[in-house]
């Protein structure tokens, strides 16, 4: 999967840094490789984490993070006001806000979609999202309309896992339990609006976020969610890497992702599929026509004086 300059450059990391550089400087990536070059996965023995071959040994794990690792949370509350007029904004624009239905293929945890399009992850209500970056691929139309959360993720946000987008969750809905593909990243929200009577569990934690109120969780935990409010709940979310890999390691860990990416986006492209075996990539961009208005979109008048009274 990786082929020309990045091959060449994944040679040389691995001979200067895992076989005789800096120890400290590579450690996780070096224990990673070794399981991998041996067909093992890190049997890390933590509950409702998952087991996975994408895995890195050794990092800190705890389903949420204490305020004190995430001193910068500060500099991404400060933008929610802005962030969350910005959204507001477009949803009362004459065209569609670009939100589409949460979908993952048919081999993945949840049930799958009435629509035949992938699986659902929830069993009741609607789950939609909003894209901005996705396994380093740019939403460049959803970038554009919304700059000041662009420049909010690239400028307060540390090492960003060019995964970012809006979740938005309508009343009544839950979010079935599910797990994330590895502890190489951690997920970060700041919750912008309608989190009255919503729950989160991470692990064997009950969180209820506040409007406002950024916090990381780790997404490699088992988690689900509950919003009973009676306004959609609408969150930003982030991934970031996992501050125990180094720069290094990032950038190695980088570039093997995105040569598998690319290769896997360039089979798809290349077979012909029968519905059941459709991939990531097909699923999501054959959601973004699902919705053809943004009437799910539920908001009180105190957000959008246009909006009757509740």
């Amino acid at each position: 999967l990786v082929t020309g300059l990045h091959r060449a450059g994944a040679r040389k990391f691995i001979q200067d840094k895992i076989c005789k550089g800096n120890t400290e400087e590579c450690q996780h990536v070096r224990q990673w490789l070794l399981l991998r070059m041996n067909g093992r996965v890190w049997d890390h023995g933590i509950p409702l984490m998952c087991r996975s071959a994408e895995n890195v040994p050794g990092l800190r794990s705890m389903p949420l993070w204490p305020r004190e690792e995430t001193s910068w949370l500060s500099a991404v509350e400060a933008r929610h006001s802005e962030i969350l007029a910005e959204l507001m904004a477009v949803r009362k624009t004459p065209q569609l806000s670009g939100f589409q239905p949460y979908r993952d293929p048919v081999h993945s945890q949840g049930q799958p979609a009435a629509d035949g399009l992938g699986v659902e992850g929830v069993d009741r209500g609607m789950w939609n999202v909003l894209y901005l970056f996705l396994n380093h691929k740019q939403f460049e139309d959803n970038c554009l309309r919304f700059p000041k959360t662009i420049a909010a993720i690239q400028e307060a946000f540390p090492r960003h896992y060019s995964h970012a987008f809006f979740s938005a969750l309508t009343p009544g809905s839950h979010i079935l339990k599910h797990m994330g593909p590895s502890n190489r990243m951690l997920r970060v929200w700041l919750p912008l609006c309608g989190f009255d009577k919503f729950k989160l569990r991470v692990g064997d934690q009950i969180l209820e976020p506040k409007a406002g109120e950024a916090f990381v969780w780790d997404h490699s935990y088992e988690h689900e969610a509950w919003h009973e409010g009676s306004e959609t709940r609408i969150v930003l979310i982030v991934d970031i890497w996992h501050p125990d890999l180094s720069d290094a390691e990032v950038k190695f860990l980088r570039t093997l992702q995105s040569c598998r990416l690319r290769a896997g986006k360039a089979l798809a492209e290349m077979e012909v599929r029968e519905p059941h075996e459709a991939t990531y990539f097909d699923i999501v961009e054959k959601a973004r026509a699902l919705l053809t208005d943004d009437d799910w979109w539920v908001v009180n008048a105190q957000r959008d004086p246009t909006v009757p009274p509740m």
